[in-house]
C-alpha cells in the first residue's frame, strides 16, 4: 500500500516538507511526502527540496521600514523569492498592522539582492503579504521613482499612491514567473481591495482611498508603459504586486503546483497511489489547490482514496465532495514551534488510527 501526503501550512507552520515527513513517520503505510506550495510561507522551503539550490540572507527592510533579515534561494541562475519572507503578515504584530504605511520595499530588495549574485530567471510566491501597495515598493527598490504633482520625490507607501503624478523607471528586466493560489483582481466582485485588506488592518476608509489610489497607480502606469489598463482574476495577488510584475516586467503566472508536480513526475507517479492525503488552510484560497491536484489525481488513478485535512474552524464554503474523506483538527493559534510539532505528530497519529482510514486499508 502506497500513500503520497502533500500537506499545506498549518497554522504557520510554515515547512511543508517537514510536516509531511512528520505524517510519514506516523503512517504504516509505505508513504511518500511532496512539498505542497500555494505561494506563500514555505516557498523556499519547497523548492528548495525539488530542486536544491543555495540560501542567501539579505538585510532588508519589513513591510513598516524596519530591518530584518531575509532569505532567498538560488540555483544556478535561477532565484526563487517568496514574499512572506520580506513583506509578509507574520512579520508584524496584528495591532501593528498599518496597511496605508505598508510597503513591498523590502521585496524588490531581495530581488535586487538576487540580481546582484547572478539571478536571470525568478520564481516569486507571493502569498501571505501584509501589504497593498500594488508593487509600488518593490519597483522602487529596483530603481523607479515616483513624484507628485509638485515634482516631489513620494516614498513607496500605499497612503502615496493616490498623490502619484509622474513615474520614471530605468531597472534592468528578468524573467519572473509568479506563483499565486489567489483568484483575486485589482477590482470588481473579487477584488483584492475587498477581504483581504481588511485582514491586514483596512478601514473602511483605507479601502475607499486605496481604491482611489489603485485607480491613480494604473492610469499612470497605462502613460508610462504605453498599455492598456489591464485587470484579471490573479492580478490582485500580494497586495497588487502580481499587477506590477505582469505590467511591468510581462511576468508570467501559474499555479504554485504546477512546477512542483512537473519535476516529481505527478502523472506517473500517482499511478502507483492507494491514497493520497492533502490538508490545505480553507480560509486562505479556499482549498483551490487541494482541490486541483485531488481532480488531477483521479484523472491519473480514478481508483485513488483521496483523504482531506482541514481545522475545524475554517468557513466549508467550497464544495469538498470529491474528496473520500474530510477530516478536521483543531490546534491552538498560540503555541510555539516545539509544540506545534508535537501537536502536528499527534494530528498525524490520529489520521494513522481513525476509522475511516483504518477501513480503507482493510478494504484495499
Amino acid at each position: 500500500m502506497n500513500i503520497l501526503i502533500a500537506i499545506d501550512t498549518i497554522k504557520n507552520f510554515e515547512d511543508s516538507v517537514k510536516i509531511g515527513e512528520i505524517f510519514k513517520n506516523r503512517l504504516d503505510l509505505k508513504s511518500y511526502p511532496i512539498p505542497f506550495l500555494d505561494g506563500g510561507e514555505g516557498t523556499i522551503e519547497s523548492m528548495k527540496f525539488i530542486s536544491g539550490g543555495k540560501l542567501h540572507y539579505v538585510n532588508v527592510h519589513n513591510p513598516l521600514g524596519e530591518a530584518i533579515t531575509a532569505k532567498y534561494l538560488l540555483k544556478d541562475d535561477f532565484a526563487t523569492i517568496e514574499m512572506a519572507e520580506s513583506s509578509g503578515l507574520s512579520l508584524i504584530y496584528k495591532d501593528d498592522l498599518d496597511i496605508m504605511k505598508a510597503s513591498s520595499l523590502g521585496l524588490g530588495e531581495v530581488f535586487v539582492d538576487a540580481l546582484d549574485h547572478g539571478a536571470k530567471s525568478f520564481y516569486i510566491g507571493v502569498g501571505d503579504s501584509a501589504v497593498n501597495d500594488m508593487g509600488m515598493g518593490m519597483l522602487y527598490a529596483l530603481g523607479v521613482r515616483f513624484y507628485d504633482e509638485n515634482a516631489n520625490d513620494l516614498s513607496p507607501s500605499a497612503q502615496n499612491l493616490v498623490k502619484i503624478d509622474k513615474i520614471d523607471t530605468r531597472f534592468k528586466r528578468a524573467k519572473i514567473k509568479l506563483a499565486t493560489s489567489s483568484e483575486l483582481s485589482i477590482f470588481g466582485k473579487n477584488s483584492f481591495l475587498e477581504t483581504r485588506a481588511y485582514r491586514k488592518g483596512a478601514s473602511d476608509l483605507d479601502v475607499a482611498r486605496l481604491y482611489r489610489g489603485s485607480e491613480n497607480f494604473i492610469k499612470k502606469t497605462s502613460k508610462l508603459l504605453g498599455s492598456d489598463q489591464i485587470d484579471f482574476p490573479s492580478l490582485g495577488s500580494g497586495g497588487g504586486v502580481a499587477w506590477a510584475l505582469y505590467n511591468y516586467f510581462n511576468t508570467r503566472i501559474s499555479r504554485p503546483m504546477d512546477y512542483i508536480l512537473k519535476e516529481i513526475g505527478f502523472p506517473k507517479l500517482i499511478e502507483d497511489m492507494d491514497f493520497m492525503i492533502l490538508g490545505e488552510d480553507l480560509g486562505q484560497f479556499d482549498g483551490i489547490s487541494s482541490i486541483n491536484i485531488a481532480k488531477l489525481a483521479k484523472r491519473y488513478n480514478e481508483d485513488i482514496k483521496l483523504v482531506f485535512l482541514h481545522d475545524k474552524n475554517d468557513k466549508k464554503n467550497i464544495d469538498l465532495s470529491l474528496f473520500d474523506y474530510i477530516y478536521e483538527y483543531d490546534i491552538e493559534d498560540d503555541l510555539d514551534r516545539f509544540s506545534l510539532i508535537e501537536k502536528i505528530d499527534q494530528l498525524a497519529k490520529e489520521v494513522n488510527e481513525a476509522d475511516f482510514f483504518e477501513s480503507l486499508k482493510i478494504k484495499s
